[in-house]
Order: C-alpha cells, then sequence, then structure tokens
C-alpha cells in the first residue's frame, strides 16, 4: 500500500473521530478540535498527574485534542469533564502505532500498538480495567500470538508462551501455588504430549502423551494426599497396555500392583505387586485366552515357593521346578515330547 493511501486513509479516519467528538462550546457553537498545546492543567493533589483535569479558555475541557503532524508523529484523544476519556490513537510516519481507550482518566478496555515499520499489524495488545492492566498479548510480525499473561492487580497470575501460534508453555495459580504446564508438538502440529508441573520442584502432576494419529499414547497422574502415581501406557489402537503404580516417599518407586495387557482381547497378561521397588506378593503371567503360565510369591523381595508349575495355553504343565524356600532352585522338571516322558535333572550346585 502506498505513504498516499495509508495518509488519506488515517485522514479521514482523523475526521471521522473529530466529527463524532466535536461538541457544543458555552456559546452554543460546534467545538473543533484544539492543539494540546492550548490546553492548561490545573493544580490538584492527584497522585498521578493523568489524573489532574485539563482546562481550555477557563473550563473543563471536552473534545479533542491533537498533537504532532499526521505526517510525523501524531496524536488524537478524546476528552471529556477535562480527563481522556473516549477513543484515542497514534501515528508514526503516516502508519498507525497506538490505539487505546480511556474512561475518566485511565486506561479502559483493548490498547494496541503496531508494527508500524514492518507489516502493520499489532504487536501489542493489552486489556484494562480503571488504569489497572489484566491482560497481555504479545504478536511476531505475521499476526501470530507468542505469548499471553494475564494479571490480578499487580501480581500476574497466568502466563502463556507459544511456538508458532501453539500454545507451549503456561504458568499459573492453583489455590495459591504456581503450575506449570508444557505442551510439545510433532512436525505436523499435531499435539505430542501435554504435563502439568509444581513449579517450586518440577514435580509432575498429570501428563498425558499422544501418537501420531491422536490417540493415547501414556496417562499419567500423581495423587498429593498419598503421594502415589499411576502410569497407564495404550497401544496405538486405542488398546490398554499397561498400568503401573508409584510411590514417592521416601522415595520414588514402583509400589503396589503393576498390570500388563493382552492388546487383542484386553485379557490381563501379568500381575505383579512391589513395596517400595521390592518384589512382595504375588507374580502372574497369562495367555491371552485367560490360562494361567506361571505364578510365584515373593516376601521381601525373595520367592518363597517350593515348586512352580509352567502351563501351556491348554493348562498342560510344561516345566514344573522346585525351590528351596528361598529362592535357590534345586531342580527342574520338563515334558520331552519326543520320548514321551519326564525328564528332571538337578539345578544344584
Amino acid at each position: 500500500m502506498s505513504q498516499f493511501l495509508i495518509s488519506k486513509r488515517l485522514t479521514s479516519l482523523v475526521w471521522i473521530i473529530f466529527s463524532l467528538g466535536a461538541v457544543t462550546g458555552c456559546s452554543g457553537g460546534r467545538q473543533v478540535p484544539v492543539s494540546l498545546d492550548d490546553l492548561a492543567q490545573g493544580s490538584c493533589e492527584a497522585k498521578y498527574q493523568s489524573d489532574c483535569p485539563m482546562f481550555y479558555r477557563g473550563e473543563l475541557f471536552t473534545g479533542i485534542a491533537i498533537s504532532g503532524e499526521l505526517e510525523h508523529f501524531y496524536r488524537a484523544t478524546q476528552y471529556e469533564n477535562g480527563l481522556e476519556n473516549g477513543y484515542s490513537f497514534s501515528v508514526f510516519n503516516s502508519l498507525l502505532h497506538e490505539t487505546a481507550w480511556y474512561k475518566a482518566g485511565k486506561l479502559n478496555g483493548i490498547n494496541t500498538t503496531y508494527h508500524f515499520a514492518s507489516t502493520g499489524k499489532p504487536q501489542w495488545l493489552r486489556v484494562y480495567q480503571a488504569g489497572v492492566k489484566t491482560e497481555q498479548s504479545l504478536y511476531d510480525e505475521s499476526g501470530v500470538i507468542t505469548s499471553y499473561k494475564r494479571f490480578e492487580g499487580d501480581e500476574e497470575v497466568e502466563s502463556i508462551s507459544y511456538a508458532k501460534g501453539r500454545e507451549w508453555r503456561l504458568y499459573y495459580f492453583v489455590d495459591g501455588e504456581k503450575r506449570q504446564r508444557n505442551k510439545d508438538y510433532y512436525a505436523n502440529g499435531k499435539l505430542k504430549s501435554d504435563s502439568e508441573f509444581i513449579y517450586a520442584d518440577y514435580k509432575k502432576l498429570k501428563e498425558t502423551s499422544y501418537y501420531r494419529n491422536g490417540g493415547i499414547k501414556t496417562q499419567f497422574s500423581f495423587d498429593r494426599v498419598t503421594q502415589t502415581a499411576m502410569l497407564e501406557t495404550f497401544a496405538a489402537g486405542g488398546q490398554r497396555y499397561s498400568e503401573q503404580h508409584y510411590a514417592y516417599k521416601p522415595r520414588s518407586a514402583l509400589h503396589g500392583v503393576q498390570l500388563s495387557f493382552c492388546v487383542e482381547n484386553k485379557q490381563v497378561k501379568s500381575i505383579k505387586h512391589y513395596n517400595m521397588g521390592v518384589e512382595e506378593g504375588e507374580f502372574a503371567k497369562y495367555h491371552c485366552n485367560g490360562q494361567l503360565i506361571s505364578k510365584r510369591t515373593y516376601i521381601n523381595g525373595v520367592v518363597i515357593d517350593k515348586q512352580i508349575k509352567t502351563y501351556d495355553e491348554n493348562g498342560q504343565v510344561l516345566v514344573i521346578k522346585k525351590l528351596n524356600g528361598k529362592g535357590k532352585v534345586l531342580q527342574e522338571s520338563y515334558y520331552d515330547n519326543e520320548a514321551a516322558k519326564w525328564v528332571t535333572y538337578s539345578t544344584a550346585d
């Protein structure tokens, strides 16, 4: 777009605003925009200078104040009863630089600054309520958002970073505790993972990861009351593959029941039990038709069974192991189909 057309459009914009903002003066005629240099600020005890009203010819000013030159730097602002009230904009080198809304002398509404030297698209977008900033967004020169922040009073309560316009990192508070949320993506833009952490110690509270087709790959959740966690894994087709449980006190370790499943029919494939990373309880494996393969029992990490059998899918015994009750295998037997008999041999030293 040529500078001439830009300048023409801005000139039209100025006079439209002037027309809307023109008011009736004391003499009954229409008041035209006046130069900011012709306004005078009366003395007052307000904390901020912007709260001190402007006067024009001895009266509180209501109308449009202008400053600068349209071809260089130019600003036009609406006033009511001496204070900025309504629309305001500024131009730099004939390009729109900033727009804002005011109420009773304070920013109120959307305040926008532009990439005026390049694309002319918004760069900063801020939202105010009675002079207090509540939101803030930053955009790159192509108009894609790169960050967002939300405020409550003087506190930043939420912050989001974006990568290629996609939410990437988020900071926020839950019951006064700062949290962090991370999102990762595949090259095709599909969500790869979505996780939430405690900001102070980076302890993971929950996480979901995804396959490229969008299906769930893993799900992790942490219970802060019990200091335990569960991790579920899924096959690409959506079938649940495993369920693992963890404890985090006094350290992180496998704790409780651990399950795996047959993808084709959801049958339990294995069951294991741990106590803070140590085998404790029943360990069992199954064929996908539900038939037991083998089972053993642990106490404090040691197998206490004196005999363990292994079965085929039809329930026929394939192997028999004899143990000493302390985890050591003493003897093993297997059925030799060719000889049609059981073969037994010692495994003891």
